[in-house]
């Protein structure tokens, strides 16, 4: 693809359980990191509130009978940047889930938040051969992509 030209991203397909497991353990995890005592290391509140919007965007998507499938145009630098928070997002969760493992996401909502991670993924990595270099550093330390190895 061309830089600046608008990215497709789809998601899907996949069990709407998945991704309603997901999208609900996100919304609980998002309000736990906004609460969180001044003396912890916080995301920014903007990505919480920039994941939130998508993750409500993601819940609001047609569950068309057995399955879940979300597709958006984006521009690429918007892509990215939701690329990077949702990285970040993540990282944050999963130090979270090492101090409290029962704070883990649910087994159901792996499919979806696996099939989320590489859509952004690769829909970033074919934009541009820079943003493809990117990808490929983000990906080894993704945790969601290293743990689904």
């Amino acid at each position: 693809m061309v830089t600046g030209a608008v990215v497709r991203v789809c998601v899907g397909p996949v069990p709407p359980t998945s991704a309603e497991a997901w999208i609900g353990w996100a919304r609980e995890m998002i309000g736990d990191l906004r609460r969180q005592p001044e003396s912890v290391v916080k995301l920014p509140p903007e990505v919480l509130d920039d994941v939130a919007v998508y993750v409500e965007s993601w819940a609001a998507a047609n569950h068309s009978g057995d399955v879940f499938r979300w597709q958006v145009d984006v521009e690429p630098d918007e892509l990215e940047y939701l690329t990077n928070a949702l990285y970040n997002f993540d990282v944050r969760l999963a130090d979270e889930v090492r101090r409290a493992p029962e704070r883990a996401e649910p087994a159901e909502a792996r499919a979806f938040h696996l099939m989320l991670v590489q859509a952004l993924l690769f829909a970033l990595a074919q934009e541009s051969p820079t943003r493809a270099a990117f990808v490929e550093q983000l990906r080894p330390s993704w945790p969601m992509v290293t743990e689904a190895r």
